[in-house]
């Protein structure tokens, strides 16, 4: 073999392994993104921990995610305007951050996603005191929230 072809092949073998090397560091920051270090050190046994939320099935106050598990009763109601409304008695486990988090905001907007889908984006005037408020939804996000949110007892 001539030199040059030995140039040749040795600059293919170069931009084959950094071809690699890139593309696994690529795919290991996607999975930092998505796992979690546990307490156990970065991947405890150089195995990663991923926790994946399914934002579609749940109920989104700002950062505060509520579940089926998060709440005790779901009644959908009329407002005196006629407006379709959907009153939530969470536990206290998961209406004590949103207290926290709502009276840290004061000021600020609260996004309400259901099912991973903005459904509207409210002025937080006060903090949300004790487990029970009540949400202003279209008929439709009413229902659907319903869905998410109510145990299937069948």
């Amino acid at each position: 073999m001539t030199r040059t072809n030995m140039t040749v092949i040795a600059a293919i073998t170069v931009a084959v392994a950094m071809s690699f090397w890139a593309g696994s560091e690529f795919r290991q920051a996607q999975i930092d993104d998505r796992c979690l270090d546990l307490g156990g050190g970065r991947n405890p046994g150089q195995y990663p921990i991923c926790v994946v939320e399914m934002q579609n099935t749940a109920l989104w106050l700002g950062p505060i995610r509520v579940t089926q598990n998060d709440v005790v009763e779901l009644e959908l109601q009329r407002g005196v305007d006629g407006q379709s409304q959907v009153r939530l008695e969470l536990t206290a486990e998961i209406a004590s951050p949103l207290a926290a988090f709502t009276e840290q905001s004061i000021g600020k907007n609260l996004d309400i996603r259901i099912g991973g889908q903005l459904v509207n984006s409210v002025h937080i005037a006060d903090a949300i005191q004790g487990t029970n408020f009540i949400l202003a939804l279209s008929k439709t996000q009413a229902e659907k929230l319903e869905k998410l949110l109510t145990r299937n007892t069948n």
